[in-house]
């Protein structure tokens, strides 16, 4: 008798593993059509799929538009100008414009303001703020000489007396009185002269004329307060404004039709947040005729245009 290809034990196995009940066969059929809906769907999304065309005209436009306008802000802000200065007098927006960042400007404004002064172009590159490749840009545009040269004392002529003065002789000391000057005009008056003022030292002074030169000149001495060095010391202000006078007449003006808005933006009332607006109202309505026309501008209000009159000329 010929011996069985497979095992009968092994058949017996195989056949008893494979025995479902009626509930398994169930689920092995769902199982199974479950994968066969699968693989057709991954069969049809790979070879017959063919996805529709979308217009993306409006995306890429969209998008264009999102990058150019980000060049223009950064451009806005990030934009070096080179132009001769005094770094002594100018202020936190012209050193921005000069290409500082925000925290090299921190530095160099409290410098000046413990009383510091820059004598010479090196002073400038002695700041810690300041990297010499920045320094190098900047030299050419100080307004100040390269180097301080110290004058030689010339020797004294030693003097001989005759009669010299017993040494048990006590010669009393003369002492005369400082009087500061009862007048003193405010907006042509340089550091020096405002020192001779009993109460303004040498960064007082400094601060009253850097803001001065800021506005165009002072129209009124309450604007001694504006002053950063003095917003908090409102009995100095008092004291200082019996010595001062005022001529308005060398008040410096703009020139709101044909001025550039950089020259707006200099202006201590105004900065970019309100000479851009104003200088695209001008670009699209047109010269100003007369000076309450610019309160046209959303963002110039009443007390603002008052403030800003005596700095502004229509010619």
């Amino acid at each position: 008798m010929a011996k069985p290809l497979i095992d009968p034990r092994l058949k017996e196995r195989v056949k008893d593993l494979l025995d479902l009940h009626s509930g398994e066969r169930r689920g092995m059929m769902v199982l199974m059509g479950f994968l066969l809906l699968l693989a057709a769907w991954a069969v049809y999304g790979q070879w017959f799929y063919t996805p529709p065309e979308r217009d993306l005209a409006p995306v890429k436009a969209k998008l264009e538009a999102w990058i150019a306008e980000s060049k223009a802000q950064r451009a806005d802000t990030a934009a070096v100008i080179r132009f001769p200065f005094d770094p002594n007098l100018i202020g936190r927006e012209e050193w921005l414009a000069l290409g500082l960042t925000d925290k090299q400007v921190d530095g160099i404004e409290r410098y000046l303001d413990k009383g510091g002064k820059f004598r010479t172009k090196k002073d400038v590159g002695r700041m810690y703020t300041i990297p010499p490749d920045l320094f190098a840009a900047l030299s050419p545009f100080i307004l100040l000489p390269d180097s301080f040269v110290r004058k030689q004392n010339e020797p004294r002529e030693r003097k001989e007396y005759a009669d010299r003065w017993p040494r048990d002789t006590i010669r009393e000391r003369t002492t005369y009185p400082r009087f500061a000057p009862r007048s003193v005009e405010l907006n042509t008056a340089d550091t020096l002269e405002l020192t001779t003022i009993r109460g303004i030292g040498p960064a007082f002074a400094r601060s009253i004329v850097k803001y001065r030169e800021a506005l165009g000149g002072f129209h009124s001495l309450d604007q001694l307060n504006e002053v950063y060095i003095l917003q908090d010391k409102p009995e100095a202000v008092t004291a200082l404004r019996e010595f001062l006078i005022l001529d308005t007449l060398a008040i410096r003006k703009i020139p709101i039709n044909t001025c550039t808005v950089e020259e707006l933006a200099a202006h201590p009332y105004l900065r970019w947040k309100l000479a851009k607006p104003l200088f695209a109202f001008r670009t699209q309505h047109g010269a100003f005729k007369k000076l309450e026309e610019i309160r046209g501008c959303v963002l110039i209000d009443a007390a603002l245009l008052r403030k800003l009159a005596p700095y502004i000329s229509l010619e």
